[in-house]
This record gives structure tokens, sequence and C-alpha cells, in this order.
């Protein structure tokens, strides 16, 4: 499962979506609005970001998500 994320930044260049894969232990309860941690850019510094879709591929080399929020888990 991909994820298509937002990154929760003010920089112009990251105001796009970005693909992640979903570990199989997050598989069962993310969601479209869950916060996530990701990891990001080539010195892979973990970002927050947010869930705005879901699908099944990507066509772009993927990295896998680390963290889902735990509030989002209700």
């Amino acid at each position: 499962m991909i994820v298509e994320v937002i990154i929760s930044s003010n920089a112009k260049d990251l105001n796009r979506i970005f693909d992640y894969n979903v570990p199989s232990k997050f598989e069962s309860f993310i969601k479209i609005g869950s916060k996530v941690t990701v990891p990001f850019g080539t010195m892979k510094r973990s970002q927050e970001g947010y869930v705005i879709g879901i699908k099944e591929a990507s066509e772009y080399k993927v990295k896998d998500i680390v963290n889902v929020e735990k509030r989002n888990l209700k």
C-alpha cells in the first residue's frame, strides 16, 4: 500500500505530494488525515506530514513511513 503525503513545511519546493510505502504494521489503521513521520531528503531527516491519499502502487521509488501518530489509531 502506498500513501500520498504532504510534508508539513512552509518551503515552496515541498508544496507537493510525495509517495511513501506503508509497512505492514501500519496498514490496518492508516487513513487519510493520519499524521505520519517520514524520511525526507538525502540526509534522511525525519519530517512530519499528513496522508492525503491512498493507492496501490507508485511510479516512483518510495521509502517507508517511519511512524503514524498514535492519536490516529482510534
